[in-house]
C-alpha cells in the first residue's frame, strides 16, 4: 500500500502537527509513505513527488475544510484518482466571530458536496452530524493518540527536581492546562483556581497560536505561571504536576478529542474537564478522571485532593497509543481500496 500524508509536521508544536510527525513514522514502517508538506505548498518539486509516488490513499491530517478539501481533491486528480481521507480536528463553520478562517469556510460551505474526499473521519456527535448534512461519507474514529513511553509518570525525587528546575514552588499543588491562551480556550477561569493559596496554576501556551494579550495578563497578575516559549520537552511540564484542568467549552477552542488530556493521563495525572467534543465518548468518569461544568471546577479539585483516590488515567489511554491509532488507519485504509 502506497501513502501520501498531507500536513505540517514541524515544529510538533501543536495537535494537527503532532498527529502527522506520530503517524508518519510508524506507518512508514508498515508501508511505502510519502509526505505532502504544505510549507512546501508553493514547490512544484513537492508537487512532483506526490504525482511520481502515485499513491494509493492520500490523507490530509489537516482540519476537514473546502480549503483542505479542494487541495486534496486536486492532488486526487493529479494522481489517478486514489482514495482520500481526512480528518476533521475542528469544525470550519462558525459563521464570522471567530475569524477569517472560520469566516471564509463558512461562506464557501456549500462547495463542500462537490469537493468531498471519499471519507470523513470524526471525533464528536456533532462533527459526524455536520459532515452527514454535507453529504460526505463519515465514519466515526478516534485519531487523537499518545506517545504512552514520551509520557509517563516519574518519581517524587524527580518531580522535585523538575519543580526546581522551573522554579514552581515544591510545597503547591500543581495543577496544570497546555493549550492555547486564548478566550476560545475558556482558560480565564483557571484565575479562581488560583486564588486558593494551596495552588499553583501553570499554563503552558501553544507558540504556534496567537496569544490574547488581556487573557495573559489577566492570568499572570493573579499568580498563574504562563510560559511561551515551545519546549520540545514539554512532557516535563506534566510531570511536575499534580493535576489536569481542561476548562474549554467553545468547540473551536481545541480539536474534538484533545491531545494535551490524553498526554495528562498517560503521565498518571487526575483530570477535571469540561465534557467537551468526543471526550465523554470515550470516557467515563472513572479512576481520576472527572467530568465538571466550569463553574464547579473549584469545588471539585477540592474534592480530588481531599479524597485522595487511586488515579488509573494512565491505564485508560492505553488503547489510544499511536501504534494503536496508525494500525487502526491501516484497517480504514484497506476497507476504501477493498
Amino acid at each position: 500500500m502506497r501513502i501520501c500524508l498531507v500536513g505540517t509536521v514541524s515544529p510538533p508544536d501543536e495537535a494537527r502537527k503532532v498527529m502527522a510527525h506520530n503517524l508518519l513514522s510508524i506507518l512508514a514502517k508498515e508501508c511505502d509513505v510519502t509526505f505532502f508538506d504544505l510549507q512546501r505548498l508553493l514547490s512544484l518539486d513537492e508537487w512532483d513527488k506526490v504525482k511520481k509516488f502515485k499513491p494509493d490513499v492520500i490523507h490530509a491530517i489537516m482540519a476537514a475544510s473546502p480549503f483542505s478539501f479542494l487541495l486534496t481533491r486536486i492532488l486526487q486528480r493529479m494522481c489517478k484518482n486514489p482514495k482520500t481521507v481526512m480528518f476533521s480536528p475542528i469544525i470550519p463553520f462558525r459563521g464570522y466571530s471567530h475569524g477569517l478562517w472560520f469566516a471564509f469556510s463558512s461562506l464557501l460551505e456549500p462547495t463542500v458536496p462537490l469537493i468531498k474526499p471519499d471519507l470523513v473521519l470524526t471525533q464528536s456527535a456533532e462533527a459526524e452530524a455536520t459532515y452527514r448534512r454535507l453529504g460526505c461519507n463519515v465514519m466515526p474514529f478516534v485519531y487523537s493518540g499518545v506517545d504512552l513511553d514520551r509520557f509517563h509518570p516519574i518519581s517524587s525525587a524527580e518531580k522535585k527536581e523538575l519543580r526546581a528546575r522551573y522554579e514552581v514552588e515544591s510545597d503547591k499543588f500543581v495543577i496544570l492546562h497546555v493549550g492555547s491562551v486564548r478566550k476560545w480556550r475558556n482558560v480565564e477561569c483557571l484565575k479562581k483556581i488560583q486564588e486558593d493559596d494551596e495552588n499553583q496554576v501553570f499554563l503552558v501556551g501553544r507558540p504556534a497560536t496567537k496569544y490574547e494579550r488581556d487573557v495573559t495578563e489577566l492570568l499572570e497578575r493573579a499568580g498563574v505561571m504562563v510560559t511561551h516559549a515551545y519546549n520540545p520537552k514539554i512532557e516535563e511540564f506534566y510531570a511536575l504536576s499534580d493535576c489536569y484542568m481542561f476548562p474549554t467549552t467553545d468547540a473551536a477552542g481545541s480539536i474534538d478529542i484533545p491531545l494535551s488530556v490524553l498526554e495528562a493521563m498517560a503521565c498518571g495525572l487526575p483530570v477535571v474537564s469540561t465534557r467537551f467534543g468526543g471526550l465523554p465518548q470515550i470516557f467515563s468518569e472513572a479512576d481520576g478522571f472527572y467530568y465538571a461544568d466550569v463553574a464547579e471546577f473549584p469545588d471539585r479539585l477540592k474534592l480530588l485532593k481531599s479524597q485522595g483516590a487511586a488515579v488509573k488515567t494512565r491505564e485508560l489511554v492505553f488503547p489510544y497509543s499511536w501504534e494503536n491509532i496508525a494500525q487502526n488507519l491501516l484497517n480504514v485504509y484497506e476497507g476504501l481500496l477493498s
